[in-house]
C-alpha cells in the first residue's frame, strides 16, 4: 500500500503517457509543416512565382518577349543628317519601358551604328511613353543623328534639360514603351 501512494510510484506511472502525448504532439507538428511547404509550393506554382514562372501557363513554358537585335537599316546616316563622329560621345542607355532586355537591344543598336555605348541600366521608373534623349553641354550637335537613328525603332523626344558637367556621360538615352 505504501507503494501506490508514494510519490516516485506515480510519477512513473504518469511518465510515459506524457511521453506518448509529446510524441504524437510532435508528429502532428511535423505533419503540419510539410503541409504549409506543399501549400506554399502549390501556390507558387499556380501563381506563377519564383521558380515556377517558367510554367505559369498551364505548364507550357512562356517566354518573354526580347527586342530583337537586329537591325532592318543600314548603319549608313540618311543624307539630310550632318555627319558627326558617332564614337566620340559616351552614351548612357536607360530603361525606362520596363520591357526586360530593351536597354541591353538598344545598345547593340547604336553600337552597330557606331555609337559608343558606356552603360546600360534601369531609369527611375518605367513610366516613359517617347524615348527621351538628354544630352550634355557641347554635345547638342550630335542630336540630328542620334534621333534619326533611333526614329527608325522610337518615338524619339529631346529633353530641354541638360546633364551635369561631372556626369560621366555625354548623352542620356531613357527607351520608352513607344
Amino acid at each position: 500500500m505504501d507503494e501506490q501512494n508514494s510519490p516516485s510510484a506515480g510519477s512513473s506511472a504518469q511518465s510515459p503517457i506524457y511521453q506518448e502525448s509529446q510524441e504524437k504532439n510532435a508528429k502532428w507538428l511535423w505533419l503540419l509543416i510539410v503541409l504549409i511547404i506543399i501549400g506554399a509550393l502549390v501556390f507558387a506554382f499556380f501563381k506563377g512565382l519564383g521558380p515556377f514562372a517558367q510554367f505559369s501557363n498551364g505548364g507550357e513554358k512562356t517566354v518573354s518577349p526580347t527586342p530583337e537585335a537586329r537591325i532592318e537599316s543600314s548603319p549608313e546616316p540618311s543624307p539630310e543628317v550632318k555627319e558627326v563622329d558617332r564614337g566620340e560621345p559616351g552614351i548612357r542607355v536607360l530603361n525606362g519601358s520596363g520591357e526586360a532586355g530593351i536597354a541591353s537591344s538598344i545598345k547593340d543598336f547604336l553600337e552597330d551604328l557606331g555609337w559608343r555605348v558606356l552603360s546600360i541600366g534601369n531609369a527611375e521608373s518605367y513610366e516613359f511613353d517617347s524615348t527621351t534623349i538628354t544630352f550634355k553641354e557641347g554635345f547638342e550637335n550630335f542630336e540630328d543623328a542620334l534621333v534619326t537613328d533611333l526614329s527608325a525603332k522610337y518615338s524619339v523626344k529631346v529633353s530641354s534639360d541638360l546633364l551635369e558637367a561631372s556626369d560621366e556621360a555625354d548623352i542620356e538615352v531613357i527607351v520608352g514603351t513607344e
